[in-house]
């Protein structure tokens, strides 16, 4: 009797507990749009005029969709890129988007571009249904944009990539997901074959990190540029995090 007396009490609180946290709720999703909007306005009245540094500075500094990167680092990369105008590009990691809109503003008006990324990721991946509608208007008219959510290593989701690409060949191809050894390595085996020559291939966090983190980029990078011709992006060698490595496929 006791029990059900208390199962009956909860059901009678439960409609006047929730309302606050409701209320919460609208008014969190309402000011995160509301500033999404703001930093989104705010680049294309101002930072858009300023090239990639400008760029740069709008994915780095917002808390919306900021990247994950040095803004120099990001800045050479930027320069790297913007002439190329990547018609067909693959990111494999997305996390908060940041590097997928930059992205989007430095390739083709017409490419095709395909993110790869795993929820619940070990190394920041993953991202709700609110953010994958934000991030399809990334988009520029005329983009075609492929959100694939799922494991890169897959044979499943290699299959799905390339049907995204519809047997174009990369121009570019960034690698930012499995941060350990055999992760990066496997990515870099399954998706730099659809590189073609003439395209780049970029790793982040090509910086030594300390043991502890897991990060094991940097061991893969150091043998596998020897086989290329690469640029080595790294502001400060002591800086314990980032940095990013770019293959020239000749």
């Amino acid at each position: 009797m006791a029990d059900q007396t208390l199962a009956q009490s909860r059901a009678l609180k439960e409609p006047f507990a929730q309302k606050p946290r409701q209320e919460y709720t609208l008014l969190y999703k309402l000011t995160w749009r509301w500033r999404a909007i703001c930093c989104w306005a705010r680049y294309m009245l101002v930072g858009s005029r300023r090239g990639v540094p400008g760029l740069v500075d709008f994915v780095v500094g917002n808390f919306i969709f900021g990247a994950a990167q040095v803004p120099s680092e990001l800045t050479a990369l930027g320069e790297i890129l913007a002439p190329r105008r990547p018609e067909c590009a693959l990111e494999i990691g997305t996390c908060n988007g940041g590097t997928l809109l930059f992205l989007t503003r430095l390739a083709s008006p017409q490419a095709t571009i395909v993110s790869v990324d795993l929820p619940g990721g070990r190394f920041g991946g993953g991202y709700g249904s609110r953010r994958r509608w934000f991030y399809q208007r990334f988009a520029r008219h005329g983009q075609r944009l492929h959100l694939l959510q799922g494991d890169s290593h897959s044979a499943d989701m290699l299959n799905r990539a390339k049907a995204a690409l519809r047997g174009q060949p990369l121009d570019y191809l960034f690698i930012d997901g499995d941060h350990t050894y055999e992760g990066v390595k496997q990515d870099f085996e399954l998706y730099a074959p659809l590189v073609r020559k003439g395209g780049i291939i970029a790793f982040h966090d090509i910086a030594e990190h300390s043991p502890a983190i897991g990060c094991e980029v940097s061991q893969f990078w150091n043998r596998i540029k020897r086989q290329y011709r690469h640029t080595e992006i790294i502001e400060d060698r002591k800086q314990g995090w980032a940095g990013i490595g770019v293959l020239y496929v000749d």
